[in-house]
């Protein structure tokens, strides 16, 4: 006699209870599904991420879990849908870092290329995951007051003059100390030298007073 396949609601809580590290035996008296039905499902989830290189820890569109858990000829659409999506994050990823700019943005284009695509979280996720695989990353050790990381954000900003009504544009300089992520910004006119150097002595005293209050407030405590 032929397996029964289980219906695609119990196919979800078998994903999603295992994607919550419910163990196998606790899913199978959760469930009422057999050991053996649940460890086969799952050993089929396990191989897709194998496959894509993915980790499925949110649910999967009805059509992917039905590809994957039934092993039908949807599958090759999920491959391809998958090289399609790879292939945009390679397209779009340097204009990632322009001014405005966001993965959200960029999936509103890609649901509008691809109408059958992936959704926000999965996109997301994958996003994610392609940007720290294809992105080497280096990381620093900082020691307390090294040096400061300083920049101005990379859009103007407004503020209403409460005087006049007026609405200004200004410039906003930010710095961070990296050691302990102590922050300091600042709305100014311009970028210009003046109103630059009068940052980074607004900064300083900033710094030193934040360097103050932390100090008497450990002397304090002893």
């Amino acid at each position: 006699m032929a397996q029964k396949h289980i219906d695609m609601n119990q196919a979800k809580q078998i994903q999603q209870l295992s994607a919550d590290g419910i163990s196998i035996k606790e899913i199978v008296q959760r469930t009422g599904i057999s050991c053996k039905t649940v460890r086969k499902y799952l050993r089929r989830i396990e191989n897709m991420e194998h496959a894509l290189q993915v980790n499925v820890s949110t649910p999967l569109p009805d059509n992917e879990l039905a590809a994957i858990i039934y092993n039908n000829d949807s599958s090759p659409f999920v491959q391809q849908r998958f090289e399609a999506l790879i292939k945009y994050f390679h397209d779009k990823k340097d204009i990632l870092h322009k001014t405005g700019v966001t993965k959200q943005l960029l999936w509103m284009e890609y649901v509008t290329q691809y109408p059958d695509g992936y959704k926000y979280s999965q996109y997301y996720y994958r996003f994610k995951k392609y940007l720290n695989d294809s992105d080497p990353a280096f990381h620093w050790e900082y020691s307390p007051g090294e040096f400061t990381q300083i920049d101005f954000a990379g859009k103007k900003l407004s503020y209403v003059d409460k005087f006049t009504g007026e609405m200004v544009l200004c410039q906003v300089f930010v710095a961070t100390l990296p050691y302990s992520g102590l922050i300091f910004t600042m709305a100014i006119p311009s970028q210009k030298t003046g109103d630059f150097a009068h940052c980074i002595n607004e900064m300083s005293h900033n710094y030193l007073k934040s360097y103050s209050f932390v100090t008497c407030s450990y002397m304090c405590t002893k």
